[in-house]
């Protein structure tokens, strides 16, 4: 029996992906990396832009005739109509709901394990949490799926002490947004973290997205974490817009000061510190001043990696009925020059690294012939060799590009 895994969108929905793969694999399942000749097929959508949805959709038409086919991720649950129209025959199950698809494939088929995604995989993900606490205007996930459900504290450390021991060197904690993990059991991130650094091995650990309404009232607790010594610099904390009359619009429950305070403390701990920030462009009567401030944020707080996703009105959010529509030219425009000026950014930067030796984990393949690293402030590197993958390597950065480093091994070159 072989089955055929594939997860589209966040991070959250690949770890919830891995983990629906090692249920297959322990119940006698063959994953396969191709959908065709399989005996099942399990897709993780993600619907959180228009055009999103539109591949989504394509992708579902041209699996319909599967064997059986489970539709899981925010599809499932957010656009179910379009889904069942898409694969009437699909099994749709929501998002995270591994029970579910325990129940749909039954018992054992009577083989051992035939391959997990610590062996598919250099990086290991481990959901902690779905749902969020906010209410932001314009997001379809929180449609999909809820209010906050963190995981228990022992479950997530037992987690990642299985992947430690597999074989990743690299662990990320997901979540909608991880800075709210623990509020509805009674814990908190900081501790997580804590627990989970404390796990035996050489790892390191990336704490994923979390939003400034969250992180603001535990920012004591945030520097604490990023002193942890396994713990990547890496901050993604989405400031979404700069305009505060906009973020007012959004919902999203914080000012502009309120996410200026956090990168600067952080920073002031950590000075190396990489900061991964997204911005939404053309939301509901974003004018011209508000543009300007999205490109004086980015001038002034200097982040090293800037997501830009131009404004998307999904069915059933308050940002879809929302005056004040942008029209597609000028959102196309605003979000042209704001790209523009992040790689600028991005690139001086990077040009900081140049000459130094450094220390990174390699953490998957490349093109052809050579391999990504990742630094201890999470900064990527490519070295033309084809190296270990979860060892460590002394390398030298030779080059800068706006999104990543390149680099020789010390010694070789």
């Amino acid at each position: 029996m072989k089955a055929h895994v594939e997860a589209y969108g966040c991070t959250l929905n690949h770890g919830e992906s891995r983990e629906i793969e090692d249920l297959l694999s322990s119940r006698g399942w063959e994953i396969s990396d191709e959908a065709d000749g399989c005996d099942l097929v399990v897709i993780a959508t993600c619907v959180v832009i228009d055009t999103t949805e539109r591949a989504m959709l394509k992708r579902l038409a041209e699996l319909r005739d599967s064997p059986k086919l489970i539709v899981t991720g925010c599809m499932a649950t957010a656009c179910r109509d379009k889904a069942e129209a898409a694969a009437p025959r699909a099994i749709l199950v929501p998002p995270g709901d591994i029970d579910a698809v325990s129940s749909i494939v039954g018992e054992t088929v009577g083989a051992e394990p035939r391959r997990s995604s610590s062996d598919r995989h250099a990086c290991g993900i481990v959901p902690i949490a779905t749902g969020c606490l906010g209410d932001c205007a314009y997001c379809i996930t929180k449609l999909a799926r809820g209010e906050l459900a963190s995981r228990q504290l022992s479950e997530i450390v037992a987690s990642v002490r299985r992947l430690v021991v597999s074989g990743p060197r690299e662990i990320q904690l997901t979540a909608q947004d991880t800075a709210a993990y623990g509020k509805d059991i009674g814990t908190d991130l900081s501790s997580l973290v804590r627990d989970v650094c404390s796990v035996q091995g050489d790892f390191r650990l990336r704490i994923g997205m979390m939003t400034p309404r969250s992180a603001l009232p535990m920012l004591e607790q945030t520097v604490s974490m990023y002193g942890q010594q396994k713990v990547f610099k890496f901050l993604h904390l989405p400031v979404q817009s700069a305009s505060d009359r906009l973020l007012g619009r959004m919902q999203r429950g914080y000012v502009l000061a309120d996410f200026k305070r956090i990168v600067e403390v952080v920073r002031d701990a950590v000075p190396e510190l990489t900061l991964s920030t997204d911005l939404i462009v053309g939301y509901p009567s974003e004018g011209e001043e508000d543009h300007e401030a999205n490109l004086d944020l980015i001038r002034e707080m200097r982040p090293d990696i800037v997501n830009v996703t131009r404004f998307s009105p999904r069915p059933g959010t308050i940002a879809a009925e929302q005056d004040g529509q942008v029209v597609g030219w000028k959102a196309k425009r605003r979000s042209r020059e704001i790209t523009e000026l992040r790689f600028r950014v991005a690139l001086e930067r990077n040009r900081l690294w140049l000459g130094r030796r450094v220390r990174a984990l390699a953490t998957e393949r490349g093109k052809p012939g050579t391999t990504i690293l990742r630094t201890d402030e999470y900064k990527q590197a490519v070295v033309a060799e084809d190296l270990g993958l979860g060892r460590y390597y002394e390398i030298d950065i030779t080059e800068a590009t706006p999104t990543y480093l390149r680099a020789k091994r010390a010694g070789h070159g």
